[in-house]
């Protein structure tokens, strides 16, 4: 769920304060809780030339502690080798069987997939969890924004690509970006697939650096439009009520069926964003799995 915008937004020429869809998903030092009441919760900002506490690096560490904490919390329970017993820890066992199942052995088999569960599954959950915050009232959405997406993505490919090194050794990793091509023929059609090669070669080597790059901004656009579309639905209300955004058209009668309208769609729309928050984990961890499975196991 989102809130209005600040109302800290410049007013232009006519008098109007400008609408930012954006406002509410950027990081900042403050975090807004009434926008009607102007009621926030100011963070110290910068603490130094390059030190500086804002929202987004708040929750992400809070994120990293609530995941390390749950997969802590169930390794020790499953090393006492009692049968799982509780709604929490058959739940936090059942995402850990979901990545198991659904993630790692498809994308990366049955003999190497259980050695990267620990890093799957605590992606998947870091993820999801940095997802879930964003439908929390008040709550900011760190994987709304490139950067976090990117270093989630930059891990992503360190680990794909020092899984290939470990299993081929660099240089046969480096060969397996080259295609064997064979064409029968004479000098020239055996220049024809020499260039062939070589430019197959050249896209293999950017595709390794466009997926990590497609990873991050698939995670950073669906989390991002989202949030601004619940935002402008609930904008409604204020280009019908409030004298800072009211358009021409609007009159005074609108405000209650556009309110209830308004709310009833974002609330919709705030379910659909739950499902999507997992879908968009699930995704992000699947497609590292696959390109771990590819890494180790190329294709030629």
């Amino acid at each position: 769920m989102l809130l209005f915008a600040s109302d800290a937004a410049a007013a232009p020429a006519g008098g109007k304060k400008a609408i930012d869809p954006f406002e509410h998903v950027v990081d900042s030092d403050h975090i807004g809780i009434f926008d009607s009441t102007h009621t926030a919760i100011h963070l110290p900002g910068k603490l130094g030339e390059y030190v500086s506490v804002t929202k987004f690096p708040i929750f992400l560490l809070v994120a990293a502690i609530i995941v390390g904490a749950m997969v802590l919390w169930v390794a020790n329970k499953i090393k006492s080798g009692e049968p799982p017993k509780g709604k929490l820890w058959n739940f936090i066992e059942s995402l850990l069987f979901f990545v198991r199942d659904k993630i790692a052995r498809p994308g990366i088999g049955l003999r190497d997939g259980d050695k990267y569960l620990p890093f799957l599954s605590t992606l998947f959950l870091f993820i999801f969890l940095c997802n879930l915050f964003g439908m929390i009232p008040f709550l900011p959405s760190p994987t709304a924004h490139i950067y976090v997406t990117g270093a989630l993505a930059f891990i992503v490919f360190g680990v794909v690509h020092i899984s290939g090194i470990k299993e081929n050794g660099a240089g046969g990793y480096l060969k397996t970006f080259i295609p064997h091509i064979h064409i029968e023929g004479g000098a020239v059609m055996k220049a024809f697939g020499l260039g062939l090669q070589i430019t197959m070669a050249i896209l293999e080597y950017l595709t390794a650096f466009i997926r990590v790059f497609v990873l991050a901004v698939r995670l950073f656009a669906n989390m991002l439009a989202g949030h601004t579309v619940s935002f402008m639905i609930l904008f409604f209300i204020k280009l019908v009520a409030d004298p800072d955004y009211k358009i021409a058209i609007a009159q005074d009668w609108m405000y209650w069926p556009v309110s209830i309208f308004s709310v009833l769609l974002a609330t919709a729309l705030s379910l659909l964003e739950t499902f999507i928050a997992g879908l968009q984990a699930f995704v992000f961890t699947f497609l590292a799995a696959i390109f771990i499975g590819l890494a180790k196991h190329p294709a030629h």
